[in-house]
């Protein structure tokens, strides 16, 4: 199923549309499933039959399609069965990893002392780097102001001070040195634009990551949405949506565009093909991913993390800096995946010209 884009004036149709497609992918995936995933398809084919469009907005996740893991129809699942749905994705997460944790317990007993990480050397300076920037944070006396008498933090500074700052450090010189760059807001969505046929009108997010695969091959592989530190709730939902809303645009570019269909009709290549999402949901990081399996577009979180605005304890700044890792590690491997898939014949590499080492955590 490739889902119709909702136009906003007259998406009742659309979006019905989309849900009938989801239903058959569903039932599909049903008959050719067996034991606990054939029961969550079975279920989630049960709460899709239970669902109006009408009551749920032009906006909501299945209305383009989508199966979210924090909306309907999980909303009113068990979680051994949302669980099911989460299978695929855990291996997007990153172990415990014992020197990170030592080297933030050390930096908050002494933020002067030398951080001494054996190896890898990688891991140890990409560490170091977000601790000293948070230290900038936990020092600044507007976050100061901010946790001790609630005075307000607006977005542009929470993204100047302290989001940009942690992303530039996790997300520059990915393993395997793929061509990939940041875009800060600058610009519209080029899938988006590409879908509205119009950039004046695409959807413009706080912060994407773009990929090129080979000349002229490029596709957005992360996105971000943010608020200021106390966003509301409405905010927040209002990002989650949009998020997903991303997603799935640059899932389908790779099947309109000329270029990027050259290179995932190719099926190891399409089996990887997973956008990821950063929702800042006020002092909270959540990173979530996108895939297109069965043709069911799934969208799931991966990690979350509290973003701790003032000096804190070690376990708290480690959840932090292990969920970037953990989308650093999860975008380089993706990249790589797709750029030396073992069935691209026309690969412009072969996968035994290089060796991308990921920096993965070592069992605590």
């Amino acid at each position: 199923m490739e889902a119709l884009v909702i136009d906003t004036e007259a998406w009742y149709e659309d979006a019905n549309t989309n849900l009938r497609s989801l239903k058959r992918d569903v039932r599909r995936c049903m008959t050719e499933s067996a034991s606990y995933e054939k029961t969550m398809w079975e279920r989630i084919e049960t709460e899709l039959e239970e669902i109006n469009v009408k009551n749920l907005g032009f906006d909501h996740p299945i209305c383009s399609g989508v199966l979210d893991i924090k909306s309907e129809p999980f909303t009113n699942m068990p979680g051994s069965v949302s669980d099911i749905f989460k299978e695929p994705f855990r291996k997007y997460k990153l172990e415990q990893n014992h020197d990170i944790m030592e080297a933030c317990k050390e930096f908050i007993q002494n933020e002067e002392s030398k951080i001494n990480i054996d190896e890898p050397e990688e891991l140890q300076d990409l560490t170091k780097r977000m601790l000293e920037s948070m230290l900038k944070v936990w020092k600044s006396p507007k976050y100061d102001a901010y946790i001790k008498k609630g005075k307000s933090i607006n977005e542009g500074s929470y993204v100047c001070e302290v989001l940009a700052p942690l992303l530039n450090i996790v997300m520059s010189d990915l393993p395997g040195n793929p061509i990939a760059w940041d875009i800060w807001g600058e610009e519209g969505s080029s899938a988006s634009a590409i879908l509205k046929g119009s950039r004046k009108i695409a959807r413009r997010a706080d912060y994407m990551m773009v990929a090129q695969f080979r000349k002229n091959a490029e596709l957005e592989i992360v996105y971000l949405e943010t608020g200021r530190p106390n966003s509301s709730q409405d905010k927040r939902d209002r990002d989650h949506k949009k998020l997903i809303l991303f997603s799935n645009d640059s899932i389908d570019t790779t099947r309109n565009i000329k270029n990027l269909k050259k290179i995932f009709n190719q099926p190891s290549r399409r089996q990887n093909l997973t956008i990821f999402t950063i929702n800042i949901a006020g002092d909270v990081i959540e990173l979530y991913a996108m895939r297109k399996e069965s043709g069911i577009y799934k969208y799931c979180l991966i990690e979350e993390a509290t973003i701790p605005l003032h000096m804190t304890s070690p376990s708290a700044v480690y959840s932090l800096i292990h969920a970037l890792m953990t989308l650093r590690t999860a975008v380089a491997c993706t990249i790589h995946k797709i750029l030396y898939s073992s069935d691209s014949g026309d690969s412009e590499h072969s996968s035994s010209e290089m060796v991308v080492t990921v920096t993965t955590p070592k069992n605590s």
